[in-house]
């Protein structure tokens, strides 16, 4: 007898669900294991789908959250090796669809931010304050307070979760258009 359609796909979404745990439980053992004693497999469920990202995607994600609060400071930089490095480590589309977005729709000033004063910094700097936006995204709870431990020293930005979500939608957007 073979099983029909409906079965067949409640063992894919059973599998895909044991799977986005399992890979969520483990990047939070990795980063901080002390932390994880308090999450359960609800709280993993309930987890934002960036959370479970491989890690250069989860990377370029901070990158691309970064250069959306240091947007201003971007757009005055005029020396070569700081917009090199923020064009080798964002890709040139993303880049360009940052300078492209309007100021008036981003929210600045809403947590301090490390001056970028050279290359060198173009990356830690940016993944930094992407990092910080990822932790103000996610809800109080011990899932917060693993991710937060897993991702110091950084904390999280002084924003509403929504805010830092609209700010994700957008980060994730960027070169979306190229």
């Amino acid at each position: 007898m073979t099983p029909s359609a409906a079965e067949a796909a409640t063992r894919l979404a059973t599998a895909a669900l044991r799977h986005r745990r399992a890979t969520l439980a483990q990047r939070l053992m990795d980063l901080a294991p002390a932390a994880v004693e308090a999450v359960d497999w609800d709280a993993l469920d309930r987890a934002p789908d960036w959370l479970a990202l491989p890690d250069a995607a989860f990377l370029i994600l901070q990158a691309r959250l970064g250069a959306l609060l240091h947007l201003p400071a971007m757009r005055l930089w005029i020396d070569g090796p700081r917009l090199v490095a923020a064009r080798a480590l964002l890709g040139e589309a993303v880049f360009g669809d940052l300078l492209l977005q309007p100021e008036s729709a981003m929210p600045f000033g809403l947590t301090p931010l490390a001056r970028i004063e050279s290359a060198a910094q173009v990356g830690p700097r940016l993944r930094a304050a992407g990092v910080a936006v990822l932790l103000a995204a996610l809800p109080q709870g011990a899932l917060r307070d693993a991710v937060c431990r897993a991702l110091a020293p950084v904390e999280p930005a002084r924003m509403t979760p929504e805010l830092a979500e609209t700010l994700i939608v957008r980060a994730r957007a960027l070169g979306q258009g190229a």
